[in-house]
């Protein structure tokens, strides 16, 4: 038998074909390179896979880099593992089963067709993979279907404790338009989350440019100088109170947002920052931490995206043009909602 060390060896320089074009660096190597995918991961965090031009000159990879047609990507030696390539298949062969079994306990699904699904993320699970992740919604889509064909991708994420509905695509065209559809504000969510304190104004729009530190995300004032307000980067945030009350002594509002605006942590600093209201539990952005059971909550409740085929194109015979998902609040709400009087099946 051949060893997996004369395998890798022979792979170590990947050319990229034709019908691979645009595909994720990622994906592409899991495809071509027998490989566990927390290695890989690992490994691309480290920029250790590079990109090789035709005067031999590398270029780092991290893993949402596309891939083109004839582009030369460098595999390392330490990608090198012991063992045959049968024992690592059939070892893998189980794992994998296992890996599949754990994603989609932690993943249920929503709703799903042949090019996308709305998956139920919980809290305390990352979108991608990073220094001190253990696991992740990325490396979960991967072990889901392995089959490059119908794999599922990634079009946008939700921060670490966020929870609620997730849109994943199911083809490299639906993932393209509707990874387009998030960029050009074609999609509609519906974000609910208990803060700390009842803002002002019941309901309004916050307009305030966001920097993101690399540690946390700062709403830009007048006092920042010339060097941050050119870091900042415009964030807008609607927001409407659905219900008023008290959690011990403490003043609570469950708040209905919407992101017209990607930015990262945007909700969390609008919040605490801006209306003066932190999401309750969140520990970054709340000076008077409240821990919340352990649970931070911000819930993506409803989700409306375009009802696309697996060609990127508006499905034939679509009624709304648009298929819209609501996911069940997770039971750490439950007892909250109670106090509040609302009900779990509804957030108003």
């Amino acid at each position: 038998m051949r060893s997996t060390l004369l395998l890798l060896r022979d792979l170590r320089l990947l050319t990229v074909p034709g019908h691979a074009a645009g595909l994720r660096v990622d994906r592409f190597v899991l495809a071509q390179v027998s490989i566990p995918p927390p290695l890989l991961f690992k490994l691309l965090r480290k920029r250790a896979i590079t990109q090789v031009d035709a005067e031999g000159r590398s270029t780092r990879m991290q893993g949402s880099d596309r891939v083109h047609e004839g582009m030369r990507i460098h595999i390392p030696s330490n990608l090198v593992t012991s063992g045959t390539d049968q024992d690592h298949k059939q070892s893998d062969s189980t794992t994998l089963k296992q890996r599949q079994d754990f994603a989609t306990q932690r993943l249920p699904m929503l709703f799903e067709n042949d090019a996308l699904a709305v998956l139920q993320k919980p809290a305390g699970l990352s979108c991608q993979g990073g220094t001190g992740v253990k696991y992740s919604v990325d490396e979960m889509l991967a072990d889901l279907d392995p089959n490059e064909a119908t794999a599922y991708r990634l079009v946008h994420r939700l921060d670490r404790d966020t929870t609620g509905a997730l849109v994943v695509a199911r083809s490299r065209l639906a993932a393209a338009a509707l990874t387009a559809a998030f960029r050009d504000r074609a999609v509609d969510k519906r974000y609910i989350a208990l803060v700390q304190g009842i803002p002002e104004e019941r309901q309004g729009t916050i307009s305030r440019p966001l920097i993101n530190t690399g540690t946390m995300t700062c709403v830009l004032t007048p006092s920042d100088d010339e060097r941050r307000a050119e870091m900042a980067k415009p964030a807008v945030t609607k927001y409407r109170v659905l219900r008023t009350g008290k959690l011990g002594q403490r003043d609570v509002a469950i708040v209905e947002l919407d992101i017209l605006t990607g930015r990262k942590h945007q909700i969390r600093a609008h919040c605490a920052q801006v209306l003066g209201c932190p999401v309750f539990g969140d520990a970054k952005y709340a000076q008077a931490y409240e821990p919340g059971n352990g649970s931070m909550y911000l819930h993506l409740f409803e989700i409306s995206v375009p009802d696309v085929d697996v060609t990127g194109n508006i499905r034939a015979g679509s009624q709304t043009g648009k298929i819209s998902v609501k996911a069940p609040f997770p039971g750490s709400w439950s007892p909250i909602f109670k106090k509040l009087g609302v009900s779990t099946s509804s957030s108003t």
